[in-house]
């Protein structure tokens, strides 16, 4: 029986895929995203609008918001074992983050602080 879920080097790959579309949409460099995963997050809007980017093509924010249901479902369904449940307990905490900023780029830079802070030993971001 095949495993459903994905390693961790399949979601670096596909986090690879992610980082090349939205890369250069948000015109933003390596030095200013690749220090996200140890949580160093700068507060420019470059690097917001990279995060709401990624965030978009995962489906885990619409119109502005924590696309909920969809995150947990992605956890469930991609992480390896051991990211699963404290990805989803890093998600339900930091849920309502977003509803407090009006700006898509915003709203998805502290949903993903918010999660990178929760947990950092399962944090990943492309």
């Amino acid at each position: 029986m095949q495993c459903a879920y994905m390693t961790m080097k399949q979601i670096k790959n596909t986090g690879k895929m992610m980082r090349k579309s939205c890369q250069p949409k948000n015109n933003v460099d390596d030095e200013k995203i690749n220090p996200i995963n140890d949580g160093v997050f700068i507060e420019e809007n470059e690097v917001k609008c990279y995060i709401a980017c990624i965030m978009k093509m995962a489906n885990t924010m619409k119109n502005g918001k924590l696309n909920f249901e969809a995150a947990m479902k992605q956890a469930d369904l991609l992480l390896p074992d051991e990211m699963k449940e404290p990805t989803k307990e890093a998600i339900v905490a930091c849920r309502k983050v977003a509803d407090s900023y009006k700006d898509v780029c915003d709203a998805s830079f502290h949903v993903t602080k918010c999660i990178y802070n929760h947990n950092p030993s399962v944090f990943f971001f492309p």
